[in-house]
This record gives structure tokens, sequence and C-alpha cells, in this order.
């Protein structure tokens, strides 16, 4: 059975990397008759859910599939979506001048005219990245993210090369502008605009992209239970918590979602199910646009693509201090995955693969 695989390999895993908590999900969108070469194209709608180890190490709480993980820069697929989304309303225009939008922006380097919206979510405008998140010093207003926008940090960059060369450098800072780009289009704040538009409908209603909401900074014990705590290792190689949970609102587009593998279904399963997004505008939001090339992937419009076992996937990857993130799908098989573990670079990835290798070796 493929179950009884999957457990025994997610439980070898979370000793072998030495994780406290890894939290796993895989399944197939209900109706799909998948594929002879994937197991669960034979059951309709299966899903599999796994929760192992800790939520907190020191309390030795366990982890349960409804905690919520720091999902880091899987965010910008929200991000990528609700651009997608503005753009269908035509109040976007994907090849239009990112200074058509934001008609204050600039850069020291003058090439920043040529940017468009459709580098920034390709990661192809030449951007340098985010050189400190500040998570020990944490925003929380409205206006935190177009200061940051705004900042010197930003404004007096230069660009790696032109926009027009086409070629991938994967920036934070590019999609801290799309954030205000979705908010000066919609006339709402970024993080209002998701949850109306994305969470609402999906009915993610363990999903937020203000995780202050959730209480974070009113000390470790004050921390609500369902809240993961972030974990990294010492010196020494022991395991022990993160000083800081990584927030602030300067950076919410990059990478402040905050969810659980239960909600993240909901959002696979729509996405396979091209229930976001018209047909015409997933064509779009999946070609490729440029070669990654430290690992032969393309980037497309907010999603990463790869090829595993002769199959297509689409997704991202997540990474901040005391998480690890990975989210894909595989709309040829109706196939979403996603992994997640509460430690500095747990091998999320890795494990997503193995995970795929086993659905599809059966």
């Amino acid at each position: 059975m493929i179950k009884d695989k999957l457990d025994d390999f997610l439980e070898k895993a979370l000793i072998n990397y030495d994780l406290p908590g890894l939290a796993v999900s895989a399944g197939t969108i209900s109706g799909s008759t998948g594929s002879p070469s994937c197991s669960f194209g034979e059951t309709a709608g299966f899903t599999y859910r796994k929760a192992l180890g800790y939520k907190d190490l020191v309390t030795k709480a366990p982890l349960l599939p409804e905690h919520i993980f720091h999902m880091a820069s899987v965010t910008k697929l929200f991000v990528g979506t609700s651009i997608l989304l503005l753009r269908e309303k035509g109040l976007i225009d994907l090849d239009g001048a990112l200074t058509d939008y934001l008609p204050w922006f600039q850069l020291k380097d003058d090439r920043y005219r040529l940017i468009t919206i459709r580098h920034l979510l390709s990661h192809t405008a030449g951007l340098t990245d985010v050189q400190d998140y500040h998570w020990d010093k944490p925003e929380t207003d409205e206006g935190a993210l177009e200061r940051y926008v705004r900042s010197r940090e930003v404004l007096e960059s230069s660009l790696l090369w032109s926009p027009s060369d086409g070629k991938f450098s994967y920036s934070n800072i590019g999609y801290e502008i799309l954030g205000v780009v979705i908010a000066t289009v919609s006339g709402m704040p970024f993080e209002e605009y998701v949850r109306e538009n994305i969470f609402r409908p999906l009915e993610m209603h363990d999903s937020t992209l203000l995780t202050y909401e959730r209480g974070i900074y009113e000390g470790e014990q004050a921390w609500p239970s369902n809240l993961c705590t972030p974990h990294e290792k010492d010196e020494q190689k022991n395991i022990v918590r993160s000083k800081h949970f990584p927030y602030n609102r300067a950076h919410g587009p990059s990478s402040t979602l905050t969810s659980n593998v239960t909600d993240l279904e909901k959002w696979g399963l729509a996405h396979l199910g091209k229930k976001v997004l018209k047909k015409e505008t997933y064509d779009l939001a999946w070609t490729p646009q440029a070669l990654v090339p430290n690992n032969g992937e393309q980037i497309c419009l907010g999603w990463f693509c790869r090829e595993q076992n002769g199959f297509t996937l689409f997704g991202h990857e997540g990474t901040d201090d005391g998480f690890r993130a990975s989210f894909w799908i595989c709309p040829e098989r109706s196939l979403y995955l996603i992994v997640c573990s509460n430690i500095s670079n747990a091998p999320v990835k890795k494990i997503s693969k193995q995970v795929f290798d086993l659905i599809c070796s059966e």
C-alpha cells in the first residue's frame, strides 16, 4: 500500500534529517482519473496527510496537520495569482511599465524605466535582493510595505543587468514591489486583497498574511497553541528555538503567509481544477519565461516549473529563519504535494521529490 510506504519513508526522514517536525500532504482532485503509473489515479480524490514529530521540541508538544507553519516564499504564488486576477479585470497589463502603476518609483539605475510587471513576476527585472528582513524589529502598520519600497535600500540599488536581457535573478524586492502594485491598483491593502479574493472564496480559514494578529509578539508562552515554533541548530548541531518568528509587514508579499497543510490542500485543488483563474490565464501563468541556471528549472509567472519522472510540476519553495515549505502541483496527474518543517534548512524539496517518486513508482 502506498500509504504504508509513505508512512515508513517519512518516519525515517524525520530521524535521518534530524527535524523537530514534519507535515506532508499529497492528493488528487476529486473525480480525477489520474494515470496508470500513479497509484492515486485509481482512487479519485485520494488524500494522504501526515504530521510527525513536534510543533515545539522544547515542550514536546506533538505536531498535528492543523498546526500553522510560516510558509515563507510560497507566499509569492498568492502574489502572482493576485496580479493575474487584476489582469483578468483589465486593471493590469503584464507588459506595462512598472512606473505606469507606481509613477513615483525610481532607482539610481535609469534602466528601472524598462521594468514591467512580467519582469517582476518572473524575476527577470535584474533587481537585487533584500539585505535584512529585520525579523527582530518587525513593523506591523499598513504603511510598512510601501515605506520599504521607497526606502534607501531599494531606491539606491542598481540593476544587475537590463530587464530586456530576460535573465533570471531571484529577487524578494521585486515581490515587495508587486505587493504595492496590488494595493495601488485594487485600492485596498495587499493583505486584504488576498484575503477577500483568495482566502475567503477558497475557505482557507487558517491562512493569513498578517501573522502578527496571531499574537506572536506577546512572548513565547503567549503564542497561540496552533502555531509551530521555529527552530534552528546551534554550533553543536543541537536543535534549539529560533530567537524570532519570521514576520515583518514590510516584507509581506515575499514571505509572510502563515497556513497549514489542510488549507494548502484547498489551494492545490483549486488550481488543479482551474477554479481560481480562467483557463487561458493558467496557460499564460504556466508558460516558462526564463531558465533558472542553478537547477535547470524554469520560472513562469510566479510559478517555478520542473520535470520529474516525465511529468511537469509547478510550484514554489519557501525558506526563512526557522521554517521550510514546499508546494507543488502536477496538472498532468491532478496531484498536489505539500511538505513543511519547522526548522531552518530542512530538505523539504528533497523530501517532496522522494514522495513523488514513491507515488509514481506504484
